[in-house]
């Protein structure tokens, strides 16, 4: 892409032209913006257990990482992020699912938890194609969890909202009901001719 072509850079800035990511990119880059622009690490894997049943230290696991994947050089612990455009974008994410314009606001407007969130048609480059997206984090002021959601021409970004309030209500327990458990019950096996 040629940044130096005013068209470009703004199409660039909305989210346009070549603008490619990865729900896992998005994840890591709303968690940088809710932690205040400290970097992190993302995986998919929270642990791993070796054949006698220990679990490996973490440490452990991301050294064997950098060395098969020939990382030698560390991530910054913090990225050089100006604190207050990101206080201003993330007082605009407040917005989107906390005032009455906000395009997630019928999907939170009574949800416990202040939560902070963003919507986004991105372009497929297929004619009438659009790819709805919805990022968010929760707690607002205390961020414990990231969430994003996107369906492959699913048009609207407000679409994915309930999914991400669905998500967001069962990782805090808001979903769970008194469950109790028959600690009698007796295992059957049922065998079939």
């Amino acid at each position: 892409m040629n940044i130096l072509h005013g068209g470009n850079t703004l199409q660039a800035a909305i989210g346009q032209h070549d603008n490619s990511f990865t729900l896992i990119q998005m994840a890591k880059y709303i968690s940088i913006l809710a932690n205040g622009g400290n970097n992190i690490d993302v995986t998919i894997i929270k642990g791993i257990i070796n054949s006698e049943g220990n679990n490996l230290p973490k440490e452990e696991i991301n050294n064997f990482l950098k060395e098969r994947l020939g990382i030698n050089k560390e991530q910054p612990a913090e990225l050089n992020f100006n604190k207050e455009n990101i206080k201003a974008i993330l007082e605009g994410m407040r917005g989107v699912t906390s005032e009455s314009g906000g395009t997630a606001y019928s999907y939170f407007k009574d949800f416990n938890i202040e939560i902070g969130g963003k919507t986004g048609s991105a372009q497929t480059g297929i004619k009438g194609k659009t790819n709805a997206w919805f990022v968010g984090f929760a707690p607002f002021d205390t961020p414990e969890i990231a969430v994003v959601v996107m369906t492959e021409n699913g048009g609207s970004g407000s679409y994915n909202c309930e999914v991400a309030r669905n998500i967001i209500a069962e990782y805090f327990g808001m979903n769970a009901t008194k469950i109790t458990e028959d600690m009698n019950a007796k295992p059957s096996v049922e065998i079939r001719n």
